[in-house]
């Protein structure tokens, strides 16, 4: 007798598959670099990272990603007239999803931030600026030192490819516009702004013909 399938099996579209294949690579890069955080104090320093050092942290990140015309992306040098990662305010649920998707490795996002910024010290261990996070604090030339260093260190080199990798995945997603309880959007998202994207559409005109004098009739 053939299985009946429950209309509740979960389904998962390629983007999300791309996106937890990311996530589980990174959680991966550092479970094979415990000796390397604990030997640099970033297991207790991830262990005493508050909330708002998390979020200050990943900020700097968004920014370094995808500047835009927020506090962070002005303060490291690098900014756009448009909006940005951080501009979307989407920090919650880019900590949510790193922290829901990485069951195995309990505090990913806070180990994650305690690496940039035990990095960030090392680049340059008195920046300026008045945000909590060191990482934050850096120039955008010294955010990709930081980078640079993580890259050089064979233990934490996975977490530097995949880190920027998935954090720009993020943003140009519709995550930072979803509404979970309503399931819809609650606006144009960033990804869609940035990229001219109008939005979901039966057809388009550019795709009726080759040369602008034989669309067919409509």
């Amino acid at each position: 007798m053939a299985q009946e399938v429950s209309n509740s099996t979960p389904r998962f579209s390629r983007r999300s598959f791309f996106g937890n294949t990311l996530l589980i690579s990174a959680a991966a890069a550092l479970m094979q670099a415990r000796d390397l955080l604990g030997s640099s104090g970033w297991i207790e320093a991830a262990q005493a990272t508050t909330t708002d050092l998390i979020h200050d942290t990943f900020n700097g990140l968004l920014a370094f990603v995808v500047p835009g015309s927020d506090d962070y992306s002005v303060a490291q040098g690098v900014s756009t007239v448009e909006p940005g990662g951080v501009n979307v305010g989407a920090a919650d649920a880019l900590l949510a999803t790193l922290d829901e998707s990485t069951p195995f490795l309990p505090n990913f996002s806070a180990q994650v931030a305690a690496i940039l910024n035990g990095l960030a010290q090392a680049v340059n261990p008195s920046p300026g600026g008045t945000f909590l996070s060191p990482f934050a604090r850096l120039s955008f030339p010294e955010k990709a030192a930081v980078f640079q260093a993580m890259d050089a260190t064979e233990s934490l080199k996975p977490l530097a490819g995949v880190l920027p990798a998935f954090v720009a995945f993020f943003c140009y997603s519709e995550a930072g516009a979803f509404d979970p309880a309503t399931r819809s959007l609650t606006g144009p998202p960033l990804g869609w702004q940035l990229s001219n994207y109008e939005g979901v559409a039966d057809g388009r005109d550019e795709f009726l013909g080759y040369f602008p004098d034989h669309h067919p009739p409509r």
